[in-house]
């Protein structure tokens, strides 16, 4: 008899990057989210999904045996990371039935919950199969606050059970916060309610229009003056989701409208069995009812890598687009052109470019106003 054979170890970050590397280099999908319904027992007043949460918009969603075919799909596609989002993903009727399937298919899970939904039973199954990560949103540890952010009574307290709950089951998790103009003086206490769980602190600051193209939510923005005082102070764990420290000023080597990692490795279906590159590209997705995944994707990837700038945009020319947050989508549902620059954005990406490269720089409408005037 030979000698066993064993399977080399690497660590987690190596095996993750080179996974990253290879498959965006090859457009080979890797990573999918996977809203599993809008149903939600809050009503965050920043949330993108809310408008569907309503009883009219159910039928619409995927049935269990749609979402069984998925992951199949998904599976034989080759996809490692498999994020469950909602909603609340517990608001679903099927969850466990859904979670134990992709569970078993050998999924890296993650899954995306407000906290307030935690019971003993709800633990015990998770740590029966224990996903991946669970990422729980935070963004205030005052209970009127919280409740008021929610639009539901008695939420902080849930949530503080549920925390209680997840603490000591052994499970994996992350607390996100989402920084806004109404909790921004809360970033001592949010920061030390997070590491009382021996979790690292951190926020991100974007907002997104809701699904059906209001705008409502952006109210809740925080400044970029705000922003440029905070990030004074914070320390270099606390670093905005963006990362932008190392990069460099210059202009966009390409005119895709799509410039970051959209159609690469990344898919997102909605909860509506509608298939897009990431959660708010809305400009090209196709419905996955009748249709095979790997078409749908081949569609969508194709429609995105061809979407171009055509007109004399600023931010075709910008040199500080990659400190930006800016997407085609927004645009569109924010400024009416998926073209158009967002301000909000631009003074983020001002905010952030010279936070990182210690100078002033040229605002980039400003910029972009001057070159027009010397042109002519």
């Amino acid at each position: 008899m030979g000698e066993p054979q064993f399977i080399p170890r690497v660590p987690y970050g190596t095996f993750s990057e080179q996974i990253h590397t290879r498959s965006t280099q090859h457009q080979q999908v890797v990573k999918a989210q996977l809203e599993l319904t809008y149903r939600c027992n809050l009503h965050c007043r920043h949330c993108y999904t809310d408008p569907y949460n309503n009883p009219e918009s159910l039928p619409r969603e995927l049935t269990r045996d749609e979402l069984y075919r998925l992951l199949a799909e998904l599976q034989d596609l080759g996809v490692i990371w498999l994020n469950l989002s909602g909603g609340d993903i517990f608001m679903h009727p099927h969850f466990f039935d859904v979670y134990e399937q992709a569970y078993r298919r050998g999924f890296l899970l993650q899954l995306y919950t407000n906290g307030t939904l935690f019971t003993r039973t709800v633990i015990q199954r998770l740590q029966a199969m224990p996903p991946f990560t669970i990422d729980v949103s935070c963004h205030t540890v005052n209970e009127a606050r919280f409740d008021w952010f929610t639009q539901v009574a008695g939420s902080y307290r849930a949530f503080l059970r549920g925390m209680a709950l997840l603490r000591g089951s052994g499970l994996p998790f992350t607390l996100k916060t989402k920084l806004m103009n109404w909790n921004k003086d809360e970033l001592n206490d949010l920061r030390t309610f997070t590491e009382s769980f021996g979790q690292s602190f951190g926020y991100s600051t974007s907002l997104s229009p809701r699904l059906d193209g209001d705008c409502s939510s952006l109210t809740h923005r925080i400044s970029p003056e705000d922003l440029w005082v905070i990030g004074q102070q914070k320390s270099a764990s606390e670093q905005d989701e963006a990362c932008h420290a190392e990069l460099p000023l210059g202009r966009p080597e390409t005119d895709r409208l799509f410039r970051c990692g959209c159609g690469t490795n990344t898919i997102h279906i909605n909860a509506w069995g509608e298939l897009s590159t990431c959660t708010f590209q809305y400009e090209s997705r196709v419905p996955l009812r009748g249709l095979p995944l790997r078409e749908a994707i081949a569609k969508v990837f194709a429609d995105v890598h061809k979407m171009r700038y055509h007109d004399d945009a600023p931010c075709r020319s910008c040199t500080v687009h990659r400190f930006c947050d800016k997407q085609p989508t927004q645009a569109r549902w924010e400024m009416g052109d998926r073209q158009a620059p967002i301000p909000y954005d631009c003074d983020v990406a001002m905010t952030r470019a010279e936070s990182a490269m210690h100078q002033t720089l040229v605002h980039p409408l400003k910029r972009h106003s001057q070159g027009e005037q010397h042109s002519s």
